[in-house]
């Protein structure tokens, strides 16, 4: 988490570890910020025993644990189980909370599946490619059980952004899958483009070549293809390699929570 949150309440000794985007998290004023900036990953991996049952031992705040655990055992939304979160240090305004429960609301009404993919959505937006992955892989898994029709347009854009955090792991080969899925499905020039890179990443310039007379790809998008990688591949080394090497081993454990 970034910035400065000033505590009201203890901070925990043991932390509390939010397996959604790989952080832990000390405070209920940290737990009020998570709730609040991050509402569609809220599910049962947070909402759950686990969470109260911290709250009670590390912050001793006992009645609110209890009424929480009334909450839970009743099932309520996610809206009115984590009201007496923010009220606990009064986190946010009638006016913030309001907004923020009409955002869930909206979200709460859409059809589980559908959920599960904005879900990894913004997982990727916020660059946690490897939860973003299973996600992705635990919808596809639920729309062939399910046999859930959510039509072509659904399960492409699911393989589209699947190759996207693929490929931002520089996975290139599981991203090329991916992309050739997505384009089955979606049989768009956007689609066909991110195939063909990677393509080209995966297998060289031979195979992209190749693959750019099979499909028939007409003049211009060739063009257009082969100067975004050209323009890809025109990457400066940074004088510092040491430093350098540090930065990007400490991304990709922000990116990947290993």
């Amino acid at each position: 988490m970034s910035g400065y949150i000033l505590c009201q309440v203890k901070r925990a000794k043991n932390p509390y570890y939010i397996s959604n985007i790989s952080t832990n998290i000390y405070s209920i004023e940290e737990l009020c910020y998570y709730l609040y900036h991050n509402i569609y990953l809220l599910d049962e991996t947070i909402i759950n025993e686990q969470l109260l049952v911290w709250m009670k031992e590390e912050l001793h705040l006992r009645r609110l644990y209890q009424r929480l655990y009334v909450l839970l055992e009743e099932k309520k939304n996610i809206g009115e189980f984590i009201l007496p979160i923010f009220k606990e240090i009064n986190y946010l305004s009638h006016d913030q909370f309001r907004e923020m429960n009409e955002r869930l609301k909206r979200f709460e009404e859409q059809p589980e599946i559908v959920r599960k993919k904005i879900k990894g959505d913004y997982l990727v937006d916020h660059e946690k490619y490897i939860n973003a992955i299973q996600v992705y892989q635990e919808t596809l898994k639920d729309t062939e059980e399910n046999e859930t029709n959510m039509g072509s347009q659904f399960t492409g854009s699911i393989y589209n952004n699947m190759g996207c955090a693929y490929a931002s792991l520089f996975q290139m080969n599981e991203a090329l899958m991916c992309f050739q899925k997505a384009n089955e499905e979606l049989h768009t020039k956007a689609s066909l483009k991110s195939w063909l890179f990677a393509v080209y990443m995966s297998k060289g310039q031979d195979a992209y070549e190749q693959m750019c007379t099979e499909r028939k790809v007409d003049a211009e998008t060739k063009r257009e293809m082969d100067r975004q990688i050209t323009e890809a591949m025109q990457v400066e080394l940074p004088r510092d390699l040491d430093e350098a090497l540090a930065a990007w081993t400490r991304e990709y454990h922000k990116n990947t929570g290993l």
